[in-house]
């Protein structure tokens, strides 16, 4: 088969996170036990990724929040391994956790490869926000962005409600395709795909509604690395005719994110738990 080129993937490090963010879009606070994986584990997920996949255009490391694994700098410097295969690293945090030394080491390894960017939810959220600027800046030849979610400007206007819950209700296949054809998630980001426990999702509300049981994982859908009941060139194929797709099963239950969605003011905080 030929080489199987992805616009975009996501490495998920953990879905701990020190914020109780109402819309999340990686569903951290609605967790009972939080993904977050052993660095072997989470290494070797990233080892048959790249068996499987040849390229990646941009490849997110995220959450949950990064920056609270002490030993984050492992992953980058695991990841670092696969640069030639990447054209550009985007790694995401909240502005709360000062990066360590050893981070900001194993950051310099991607050089202008990497892409850091601060979400910054405000003074009474993103508290140390200007203290971890300051440290990222230090980087040589890395681009630092920090975007703003807060005040009555936020970055894209706010956040949306992809309206997932085990609750969800169904549309129909026709509103399900008109979705599709205008959601950022396929028209722009092209699924980020996310890579959590070894299996590989075209978008985090479809990864979601599987977990919660509202859809099923459907093999034209999600795709584990580790099934030994496909070839390596089978999975590749699976994975590649996803971009020929019109609609997929969580579109009947997704709100998406379009240019039409209805905004939200950013990190409202849900109750901490009992």
């Amino acid at each position: 088969m030929k080489e199987l080129n992805m616009p975009r993937l996501c490495f998920y490090v953990s879905l701990r996170c020190n914020l109780r963010c109402k819309l999340c879009g990686s569903f951290s606070p609605y967790y009972d036990v939080h993904y977050h994986p052993d660095m072997q584990k989470l290494c070797g997920d990233v080892d048959r990724c790249f068996e499987i996949v040849d390229h990646v255009g941009i490849c997110n490391i995220s959450g949950g929040e990064p920056f609270l694994r002490s030993d984050f700098y492992e992953f980058i410097n695991h990841v670092s391994k696969y640069k030639e295969k990447v054209d550009r690293f985007d790694v995401f945090t909240n502005g709360t956790i000062l990066p360590s030394d050893k981070l900001l080491d194993s950051f310099s390894a991607l050089g202008n490869k990497l892409r850091i960017v601060l979400d910054d939810y405000g003074p009474d959220f993103s508290k140390s926000a200007q203290k971890v600027m300051d440290r990222l800046i230090l980087l040589k030849d890395t681009r630092v962005d920090r975007r703003k979610y807060h005040s009555g400007d936020a970055h894209l206007g706010g956040w949306v409600d992809y309206g997932i819950s085990a609750h969800s209700k169904r549309k129909s296949d026709e509103e399900a395709k008109r979705l599709f054809a205008k959601c950022a998630n396929h028209t722009v980001i092209e699924f980020c795909a996310p890579l959590l426990d070894g299996t590989l999702f075209p978008c985090s509300p479809l990864r979601r509604l599987v977990e919660l049981n509202v859809i099923p994982a459907r093999p034209d859908e999600t795709f584990d690395l580790y099934d030994k009941t496909y070839t390596d060139d089978e999975i590749r194929e699976r994975i590649a005719a996803l971009y020929s797709k019109d609609v997929l099963s969580a579109c009947a239950y997704c709100n998406g994110l379009c240019d039409d969605s209805v905004r939200y003011a950013p990190a409202e905080q849900l109750p901490q738990l009992a």
